[in-house]
């Protein structure tokens, strides 16, 4: 600040001070009155300085701004442009073009020129005629110069997918520095960007279920799905995120994963125009008139990096309270398990729940599987031979035509499983005979139209239980890998040896756990020759392949005698009531894998297997093992055809119908059937020769 003003605003504080001490004794010393004013002459002082400065910034602002809008309007960026041409409707998931085009119309060249183009998520980049920059988001091509009135054009090369009706934005810019200029500029406008519209998809997918259902009712919901395309999907997956509230039952195949209610399937190399088919199972408990939905995605690669999703559907039902409640036996109980060739009696019980009389019931039952439909006898009902359906209504059941609230009732019929079950595959196993029954009401209110509704609906599979079948043969002349000695017949005081085989098969299912035992009869011998499972032959002693258990203590003893009685009570029970236990909930295989092995203690012969695939002896060989007993029979046994092998036991676990399984094969004797090289009354022990003398 100039010095004459500092001067100047001193003295009038000085005549100010002098003026003020004649008028009032009781005034401060001058010196402190002085120096407070001093400070505020100070502070204005500053602020004079800080308006200079400001005045000057705002000066040189003001020239900048002013030489870059004349540097502006001396240059035209509306004439620099770019633009993105593309096909606006495409098939998710094919191979389109764009054509991204810039120009330069100006006078003057343009430096650092690049352009940029804004891409979706679901856009897959292959390829462009010119080098260029990836990103998650963006591509950048970097141009260098272009001259001034050029233009040029940028190929690129890629794929949109996503769901049918799907629109995505493609927004292009470019940005440059004009000669001559030392900032950028960037162009873009209406033409700078591309609109695609998903109008087809590669897949089909549909969604089959009722519109509504009863409020506890098993609901199936049919999942189809088709390739319609003419390309090869290396993977698709499809998930299905089950309704809250829905108690999932089972799926038809099952999923590769299932968690928290939602299941997905993955199928690889899904080849063009091929299809597929889901189907799961459950019940929905919820409240009345309330709406569960199911969401199903299907999502695809086709070359087992990229996934996309390109269908998202959602089927909605609608849940009704239940004014009919139904249930089916067969053979008296609600889960029964059949066998090969006996008669099944189907009772369907119902009840009216609700406060009001239904009119017009009818009572369908459908038929499936391994079945003998020329067994079928109906009480009171029809029989469709084309679809398999019987039929009860009120032109039998008089009850039907109204079934008043508390009111019950039951139909029935008898039909026999197949004595025979063809088995052309290997994994042909897990047979059952499904019973799906519906009860419907017709309204004849509508004029000329019968409309049916169906009211509710119960499905019942009849499981087919495995069977287990030992087979015992013995022989004197073998095939020669073990040598038998002795005489046949057998005398009185001589050792004669015989081979045991044990031939295990089994049919539907496959059973776990499987154990062969038989106590070998008084008299009769563990010689040490035996062949396993696999073909291996061993011979040696008595000691050989025999065990001898350690000593129990009294404790052990107890508890071992226990789980006996446990064991075979439970036996006596499966063989007598099928509405055993089901034990499959976190079961694990008790045998780890196969031995075989005689018992010194028990004197029992016993095979063990973790596993019998299911049809064992009719698509895969009968599992076999071979042993060796030896007999000396004693004077008293002359004239007599001598025991050679106990009843033999075999015991599993059917992993289908989770269920113990037993089966038993009767003794065996020195008359061995089976060896054709034995006479009838060649088992019949003799007199040796010098006990005759």
């Amino acid at each position: 600040m100039p010095q004459n003003v500092i001067n100047e605003h001193t003295d009038e504080n000085i005549k100010n001070y002098l003026s003020e001490e004649k008028t009032n004794d009781l005034k401060q010393p001058d010196d402190l009155n002085f120096g407070k004013n001093n400070k505020k002459n100070i502070l204005k002082n500053k602020k004079a300085i800080l308006t200079v400065v400001l005045l000057i910034i705002i000066a040189v602002s003001s020239l900048f701004y002013f030489t870059r809008m004349k540097g502006k309007q001396s240059f035209d960026e509306t004439k620099v442009k770019v633009s993105v041409e593309t096909l606006n409707k495409i098939a998710s998931g094919e191979e389109i073009v764009f054509d991204i085009k810039y120009e330069n119309n100006t006078s003057v060249s343009l430096r650092n020129a690049r352009i940029s183009l804004f891409i979706p998520a679901e856009f897959l980049f292959i390829s462009s005629d010119k080098e260029v920059k990836t990103e998650e988001t963006v591509l950048t091509w970097n141009l260098e110069n272009i001259p001034a009135g050029e233009s040029g054009n940028i190929k690129l090369f890629g794929k949109v997918t996503g769901e049918l009706n799907k629109e995505y934005n493609f927004n292009s810019k470019i940005s440059y520095t004009p000669k001559n200029f030392n900032y950028e500029f960037e162009s873009a406008d209406e033409y700078s960007k591309a609109e695609i519209k998903i109008t087809a998809v590669p897949f089909e997918l549909s969604i089959q279920f009722p519109e509504d259902i009863i409020n506890g009712s098993e609901i199936e919901y049919a999942i189809n799905y088709k390739n319609i395309s003419d390309r090869e999907f290396k993977l698709i997956n499809i998930k299905a995120r089950l309704p809250e509230e829905f108690e999932y039952k089972f799926s038809e195949p099952e999923p590769s994963e299932k968690k928290d209610g939602l299941l997905n399937w993955s199928i690889e190399n899904v080849a063009p125009k091929s299809e597929g088919k889901f189907i799961i199972k459950g019940n929905i408990v919820a409240n009345e008139n309330k709406e569960k939905e199911i969401k199903v995605m299907l999502s695809a690669s086709e070359n087992n990096i990229d996934m996309f999703e390109y269908i998202n559907k959602i089927a909605t039902v609608k849940v009704k309270e239940i004014p009919i409640t139904i249930k089916q036996l067969v053979n008296g109980l609600e889960e029964y398990y059949a066998t090969k060739g006996e008669e099944l009696e189907y009772t369907i019980k119902f009840k009216n729940i609700s406060d009001e009389a239904i009119k017009g019931l009818v009572v369908n039952s459908e038929l499936e599987g391994e079945i003998d439909f020329n067994s079928l006898d109906i009480v009171n009902g029809s029989y469709n031979k084309k679809s398999n359906k019987i039929t009860w209504s009120a032109f039998n059941v008089p009850k039907l035509a109204s079934f008043g609230p508390g009111e019950e009732e039951e139909v029935s019929f008898k039909i026999k499983a197949k004595d025979y079950i063809e088995i052309e595959k290997l994994k042909a196993k897990n047979f059952t005979i499904n019973n799906k029954t519906t009860i419907s009401s017709f309204n004849f209110n509508s004029g000329s139209v019968n409309i049916e509704k169906i009211i509710v609906s119960n499905e019942s599979d009849t499981k087919f239980r495995a069977s287990l079948f030992v087979r015992v043969k013995g022989y004197f002349n073998d095939d020669g890998r073990i040598e038998n000695t002795g005489f046949i017949p057998p005398e009185a005081g001589k050792e004669t040896n015989y081979l045991i085989h044990w031939n295990l098969s089994s049919l539907f299912n496959d059973i776990n756990d499987v154990r062969i035992v038989s106590i070998l009869p008084e008299g009769v011998s563990w010689t040490g020759n035996y062949i396993k499972s696999d073909g291996k032959v061993l011979l040696g002693d008595q000691t050989n392949g025999a065990f001898t258990p350690e000593e129990e203590t009294e404790e052990n003893k107890s508890i071992t005698e226990n789980n006996a009685n446990t064991i075979m009570e439970m036996n006596d029970s499966l063989e007598n009531n099928q509405s055993g236990e089901d034990n499959s909930k976190e079961r694990e295989n008790q045998i780890k894998e196969e031995n075989f092995f005689y018992n010194t203690k028990t004197r029992e012969v016993i095979w063990e297997l973790p596993k019998l695939d299911a049809n064992t002896g009719i698509t895969s060989p009968v599992k076999e093992v071979v042993f060796q007993i030896s007999i000396k029979p004693k004077d008293y046994d002359v004239g007599k055809i001598m025991k050679i092998m106990n009843e033999v036991k075999a015991t599993g676990y059917d992993e289908f119908v989770n269920k113990e399984i037993i089966t038993f094969e009767s003794e065996l004797t020195t008359e061995l059937p089976d060896d054709y090289s034995i006479g009838i009354k060649e088992g019949i022990v003799i007199l040796g020769l010098e006990n005759e003398e």
